[in-house]
């Protein structure tokens, strides 16, 4: 009985632990929050400063090029395989099968 008091007691230690360090923690980082902030609000207020330089580009008009009309690509597949007349001049003749189970044997 001795035994389980004193792991009861290491557990409790240990959680305990965790929670004071996670409270830290997160204490921690709610007031770096709260500076961010209010710096935030410091560059929010500050003006900004024209700077003019020696070397202005004036902005300059870029030609405007009339399309031109290309002509349509010539397809030569297209044109071979939608002609009915010239597939049938093209077509491979059918050849004669010659049965070799007939006849004298």
């Amino acid at each position: 009985m001795r035994q389980a008091t004193n792991a009861t007691k290491a557990v409790l230690f240990w959680v305990s632990l965790l929670l004071v360090l996670g409270s830290l923690f997160l204490t921690s980082c709610q007031s770096a929050d709260s500076d961010s902030v209010d710096e935030a609000a410091q560059v929010a207020d500050v003006e900004p400063l024209l700077i003019e330089t020696a070397t202005a580009v004036s902005p300059t008009e870029e030609p405007i090029l009339e399309p031109t009309e290309e002509p349509a690509p010539v397809d030569n597949c297209l044109d071979c395989h939608t002609n009915k007349d010239l597939l049938i001049q093209t077509a491979d003749p059918e050849e004669e099968v010659i049965s070799e189970n007939e006849g004298e044997g």
